[in-house]
């Protein structure tokens, strides 16, 4: 645990980093935001497919479909608002990164369907992971990109301002906008502490490792792809912030790894310091620095 305390980093700041450059004044068009979320969208598509590929067809054994169940709270499930969102903002051919130009994000991909065919348990380390953070960080990138492509207005519901400004993946159904759906998810987790073996939740842990280094490298390499697509979208200004990008990029990249205590606090115990430590020991990518931890489960 030593080792990961002393990391002090966070995908988080990695993303705020390179928000402003989606915004105005760097740009007037949320194409380049859009560019971005379709880096995105086939991770929740993968993981959230789990869901409909094994529950109904019934195919798990009973103690892994107990703990899928438990995870599947379908108004939290992401993928289809980020594709409307995408289909309303990119015309066709930019909405699919390309699995020969986009390698990590290609191999990230199979990397998810391999371990949840595998130990079906570490959904929980996905779910948690990507749907928390839309409430933690997510609710201060949504406030931003408001401010910039989604103004409030006395006359239009703020729902239908984002929908048809492409924000509608910030959003969730009902009055509490999502916060009734966050506390019953972690709710629901926390019953599976309690279903979960010592084993899995260091399975779980160490999924988690791997889901924010796989996280920086998609990041990173959206960087650095984005601004060549960008170049043909003509509604975009984008010569400056090609530089800013490319500049950022070089700028800031170091290895990391992230201290899961901000993870999952419930399960990084000392029982589990053998499978962080193998973790953390592990070679570090060519990933990018940052200055203070996420606290995604916190919130």
């Amino acid at each position: 645990m030593t080792a990961i305390r002393t990391h002090h980093t966070t995908l988080n700041q990695l993303i705020l980093q390179f928000l402003p450059f989606a915004l105005p004044p760097y740009t007037a068009s949320n194409e380049l935001y859009a560019l971005g979320i379709c880096h995105v969208h086939p991770i929740y598509s993968v993981f959230e497919s789990f869901f409909c590929t094994h529950i109904e067809p019934n195919t798990l054994p009973s103690r892994a479909k107990e703990i899928t169940m438990a995870l599947h709270l379908p108004e939290l499930e992401r993928a289809e608002a980020l594709g409307n969102d995408i289909k309303l903002l990119l015309p066709p051919s930019h909405r699919v990164p390309s699995p020969i130009h986009h390698p990590r994000l290609e191999a990230f991909k199979l990397h998810i369907q391999s371990s949840l065919a595998s130990r079906p348990h570490v959904l929980v380390a996905y779910t948690w992971i990507f749907y928390m953070a839309l409430f933690s960080g997510g609710r201060y990138i949504r406030s931003k990109l408001r401010t910039g492509f989604a103004p409030s207005s006395t006359s239009t519901s703020q729902r239908r301002i984002d929908q048809l400004a492409g924000l509608s993946f910030w959003n969730f159904p009902g009055d509490a906008d999502g916060e009734d759906l966050k506390i019953d998810f972690k709710a629901r987790v926390a019953t599976l502490s309690d279903v979960l073996t010592e084993e899995e939740k260091a399975d779980i842990i160490v999924e988690g490792v791997h889901i924010m280094t796989s996280l920086t490298d998609v990041v990173n390499e959206a960087a650095e792809t984005i601004p060549e697509q960008a170049i043909s979208l003509t509604e975009v200004k984008v010569t400056d912030t090609i530089t800013q990008v490319r500049s950022q990029v070089a700028r800031i990249r170091q290895p990391w790894i992230l201290p899961l205590r901000y993870i999952f606090p419930m399960w990084v115990k000392d029982h589990s310091s053998d499978a962080i430590g193998m973790a953390a020991s592990s070679p570090p990518r060519n990933n990018t620095v940052t200055s203070r931890p996420m606290q995604i489960a916190t919130e």
